[in-house]
């Protein structure tokens, strides 16, 4: 079953006293906002808009792009949006917005999980695609681990050297699945 909404970009400041939000892509997607798409604004916040629609989109460089949403004209509006991530109804996505999504699980393919306390987990076998999140499966010495794929965990994407650099929570990956021996005594 495919899920009806999309997470396609994360509002990570203000820019201006106009209300205009500096925005980038998740999930290593190419930058998918533009002129006319609503957009639904996750968590909600109390106060500000939980909507809009995409007025303009400016490239800052880089992978950050400026974005004006109807709506919200005033700075203040703007950074109760800060944080936030984009959802965009599927159907308002480019035809190919899955073959985008797989391309993505297959340019992750081969990145090495580390993590800040454990060290190396493992490399990313796989991306699977599920209800709550999507959910990176690493292939560690002694099997597989399941990373849930959430911006809260990730510390640095380091593209040149493949590496994924994450705080992971403590108990959600078993330190015996670190060592190849739990492999050998499992078989």
């Amino acid at each position: 079953m495919t899920r009806r909404w999309a997470d396609v970009a994360e509002l990570i400041a203000t820019q201006g006293l106009k209300g205009r939000l500096v925005a980038r892509s998740v999930r290593g997607l190419p930058f998918l906002l533009h002129e006319g798409l609503t957009v639904h604004f996750v968590p909600p916040t109390l106060d500000g808009p939980r909507m809009a629609s995409v007025r303009s989109v400016q490239h800052l460089g880089s992978q950050e792009y400026a974005v004006q949403f109807s709506g919200v004209s005033k700075r203040d509006t703007a950074e109760l949006l800060t944080g936030s991530h984009c959802l965009v109804a599927r159907a308002d996505l480019p035809d190919d917005f899955e073959d985008i999504v797989r391309s993505s699980a297959e340019y992750l393919s081969g990145f090495l999980v580390v993590d800040e306390v454990l060290g190396d987990i493992g490399t990313i076998s796989d991306v699977r695609e599920m209800p709550a999140q999507d959910l990176l499966v690493v292939t560690a010495p002694g099997g597989e681990v399941l990373v849930p794929f959430v911006e809260d965990f990730i510390v640095e994407f380091d593209d040149a050297e493949r590496v994924l650099y994450m705080d992971l929570p403590d108990g959600l990956v078993d330190p015996g699945v670190l060592d190849e021996s739990s492999e050998k005594e499992d078989a």
